[in-house]
């Protein structure tokens, strides 16, 4: 199971998939929603954390697809950091649990240092057999987990989001200075599209810059 694909807010020209077209929605769906819960887009590397109790591997680790190649210095830190004995404390009487995350910090991705010097791991959504957790759950997880968890940033409409983009926030997982990837939005309280995936979308500082670029 990969983790939903997030849509831009925005459709992207078909001419130059590099820019939005601001004000035309990739998802009609959005037009209705008034409030969305927003929390940092980090620029890492996707991860999943598999725990399936009953099985002969109970606990597992995948990238964004089945065919990606994880750095082995990061899968050394997830076998530290995920171990049976601390996911079955946490998760009694399941099936089958996938904790979706970011490996981040330190040669992951250009910059990376600036978020941590060493490899982490930062969490931003669990689904356990079949059902997807509210993000003030996802929080209290991490928690317990002792792992990173993705910020809660405000609860904002739409217009207030654009204009919090739009003003190159700063990271707020960063250890150092360094401007906010994006956001990713869930809408709030949270609902689902027709096909089961959490109603959410993606908005990048970058898509606004290259809107200023000839």
């Amino acid at each position: 199971m990969k983790y939903p694909k997030i849509n831009t807010l925005w459709k992207r020209d078909e001419n130059n998939k590099f820019k939005i077209i601001e004000g035309d929605y990739s998802c009609e769906e959005f037009i209705n929603i008034e409030k969305w819960e927003v929390s940092e887009k980090i620029d890492g590397t996707n991860i999943r954390v598999f725990f399936e109790p009953k099985e002969k591997v109970a606990v597992r680790f995948g990238g964004r697809t089945d065919n990606a190649q994880i750095p082995t210095f990061l899968i050394d830190y997830l076998q530290k950091t995920f171990t049976k004995e601390l996911l079955e404390n946490n998760f009694e009487d399941v099936k089958k649990v996938i904790l979706f995350g970011e490996g981040y910090g330190a040669k992951i991705q250009k910059g990376g240092g600036l978020y941590r010097k060493d490899v982490g791991f930062i969490l931003f959504d669990i689904w356990l057999d079949g059902w997807w957790f509210k993000q003030e759950d996802v929080r209290e997880i991490a928690k317990k987990l002792n792992i990173d968890c993705v910020p809660s940033i405000a609860i904002m409409n739409k217009e207030e989001i654009i204009n919090y983009v739009k003003s190159k926030p700063k990271s707020i997982c960063a250890i150092e200075e360094k401007i906010a990837e994006g956001i990713v939005a869930r809408s709030h309280p949270l609902m689902l599209f027709r096909n089961g995936k959490p109603m959410m979308f993606k908005l990048k500082v970058e898509d606004y810059e290259k809107l200023k670029a000839p």
